[in-house]
């Protein structure tokens, strides 16, 4: 692998898929929004004989939520052009600045492997809010500067404005301790700034660790739309939103408008608002160019998506509200909507589980319809509206996968609007990335409303069916309404169960991701092919029988970051063998014992550097 200029033509693209035709989406998206507004304009006008206020409209408000995020989400959607690499016309100085607080020794040495393989010139600052030695270490072993501000107040943030005051370096590639660059990060970043009026470039926040929380089986995640759709569209309106981190930013920038903002838990979104209200552009450039490490268990996951919620809402009591504030432009402060307005579904969801319940127990009927009726305005909005949010996601997520995250969000939203609104906004706490997930009750006992609200509509669903069917202490409910509130109720707890049993099942118990590779090497003079490799240990397929406990030799040449090749014998403890069904090959699993510091760093560079690296440049 060669860390030489990259020809500045490379597109930042995404993978093609059926829906991106630009046309079609369109289409789509406007039938969706001009069908729910038949629909719910002949609901509110149309349906609300005989039924009780108190049932009518709640429910008509919770679909009027739907509709204005179906608008909403519509504009921001409209667009979502590709980006190429600007040219660099220039030298500019660049600091990269690594922030730290608690993050393992192995995690920090990935990632500054990854800034030292960084080939576009710069220099590179560790700031370390815990103050701990080995973070001092590991800066005099790389060459790097180490900063210990003798406080953690503003944590990541306050640790970013203590280096931006430091640094003489016009630009800040800003990362976590845990997202490892590519080499060719500048590169792809840089050209921008040839506009005076640029402040920051964000770039896609993705993951190494594919076997997180947040991935699927297709190594999809969470935020694969907010890095393949939303992040391109946005740059379209002029509103891209800053990360925090995976970013350059303009240094005179950001002390222009009084550096990293600290009233909230996410002064990135905040900071955000403030540069676009002074004129600064902020860009986004879809190409990856960090790996970084995804919240590796739900207990994570949750606390981290509780701190992003708590923080995006409370920024409606700063004086940077994005919907208040002057100097935004209509499509930035549209954008800004697009991004908050999803905090109130949760009161959107919790009261379609409210009336759905409570129909059911009640017999009371949602709302007065005829078959026919429901067949002309109900049916073809649920349908568009349902296709709508596959094709704006650009088929990146499914009506299904959206619905279920939702359920996931819903409590730690809820909480969130609340407390944002009410300003019980909590100190903030970095979020560690290391864990285990053991599923079964312990999930119960993070989704606990979630399963309350799951256990409710299960029984009271469950209650009206029987009385359906062999009669029963409820209030009747027969024909059109028994048929159509049973199926939403049904369609609803189907998507509650299926979030609660992937995380039930889920069992997670690895420390170090498994980076797959395709290796030739040598155990115990045998031939063999590695299969996957990190710095803790090798896993390989044999034809020779290796028994669990006894010593391997492993030798291996693994590629660098310089474009060289360098030829290691590794000493590891054989832990497990699994043969195949003939029992002619075995695939065995290693942990190294007595690395030296050289082989660690070269087997991390690889796992972290040079593999993501070749596959992601091909």
């Amino acid at each position: 692998m060669k860390t030489t200029t990259p020809t500045p033509s490379v597109t930042a693209g995404k993978q093609e898929t059926t829906w991106d035709n630009t046309a079609l989406v369109r289409l789509i998206a406007v039938s969706a929004v001009t069908a729910t507004t038949v629909y719910l304009a002949w609901r509110a006008t149309s349906t609300g004989s005989g039924v009780p206020g108190w049932y009518f409209y709640p429910l008509l408000m919770a679909e009027f939520v739907g509709l204005l995020r179906l608008v909403l989400e519509a504009r921001v959607g409209w667009t979502v052009p590709a980006r190429t690499r600007p040219e660099i016309t220039g030298v500019i100085s660049t600091d990269i600045v690594v922030t730290t607080f608690h993050e393992p020794e192995h995690v920090v040495r990935a990632t500054l492997l990854g800034c030292r393989a960084v080939a576009h010139r710069h220099g590179t600052i560790l700031v370390d809010d815990a103050g701990r030695p080995e973070m001092k270490a590991l800066a005099l072993e790389f060459g790097v500067t180490y900063l210990h501000r003798g406080t953690d107040a503003g944590a990541r943030a306050g640790a970013l404005n203590h280096a931006l005051a430091l640094s003489q370096a016009e630009l800040i590639f800003v990362l976590d301790a845990d997202q490892v660059p590519l080499p060719d990060a500048l590169h792809v970043t840089v050209g921008y700034f040839s506009d005076p009026e640029v402040a920051i470039v964000q770039t896609p926040l993705e993951y190494l660790n594919r076997d997180s929380v947040l991935h699927s089986r297709n190594d999809r995640h969470e935020r694969s739309v907010d890095n393949e759709v939303y992040g391109p569209a946005r740059d379209h309106l002029g509103a891209t939103v800053w990360n925090g981190s995976a970013s350059v930013v303009r240094r005179s920038a950001m002390k222009s408008v009084g550096a990293v903002a600290l009233d909230t838990t996410t002064g990135d979104l905040q900071t955000s608002v403030r540069l676009h209200a002074a004129g600064w552009e902020t860009r986004y450039h879809g190409e990856t160019v960090v790996q970084g490490l995804a919240p590796h268990n739900l207990a994570l996951y949750l606390s981290q998506r509780a701190r992003w919620a708590r923080g995006h809402v409370g920024i409606l009591r700063t004086r940077d509200n994005p919907f208040i504030t002057s100097g935004l432009t209509v499509r930035q402060r549209l954008s800004y909507a697009h991004l908050l307005f999803g905090y109130l579904q949760p009161v959107a969801d919790i009261t379609m589980f409210a009336v759905l319940a409570a129909s059911l127990w009640t017999g009371q009927r949602l709302f007065t319809a005829s078959f026919t009726a429901l067949a002309v305005f109900f049916i073809p909005a649920l349908a568009l509206k349902s296709v709508a949010w596959v094709a704006l996601s650009r088929g990146r997520l499914s009506f299904r996968e959206s619905s279920a995250r939702r359920m996931l969000n819903l409590e730690i939203h809820l909480k969130a609007l609340f407390a944002g609104l009410l300003g019980r906004d909590r100190r903030f706490r970095p979020i560690r990335r290391t864990g285990i997930d053991e599923g079964g009750l312990d999930v119960i006992e993070q989704l606990q409303f979630l399963t309350f609200l799951t256990l409710v509509l299960e029984a009271v669903l469950g209650l009206r069916v029987l009385d359906a069917l062999i009669g029963g202490p409820l209030e009747s409910m027969r024909g059109l309404a028994l048929v159509a509130t049973c199926t939403a109720a049904a369609a609803s707890l189907w998507l509650s169960l299926q979030v609660l049993g992937v995380f039930v099942r889920r069992r997670q118990f690895r420390s170090h991701y498994r980076v797959g590779v395709s290796i030739g090497g040598y155990a115990n003079g045998a031939l063999v092919k590695l299969q996957n490799l990190t710095p803790a240990g090798v896993g390989f397929v044999s034809t020779t029988r290796i028994q669990p406990g006894s010593t391997v030799i492993v030798h291996m040449r693994l590629p660098d970051a310089s474009g060289g090749y360098t030829d290691l014998e590794l000493r590891a403890i054989a832990r497990n063998l699994l043969p195949n069904q003939f029992g002619t090959r075995f695939r065995i699993g290693c942990r190294f014992v007595g690395l030296s510091l050289d082989q660690l760093n070269l087997i991390t560079e690889y796992s972290s550097v040079v593999r993501p690296y070749q596959l992601l440049r091909g």
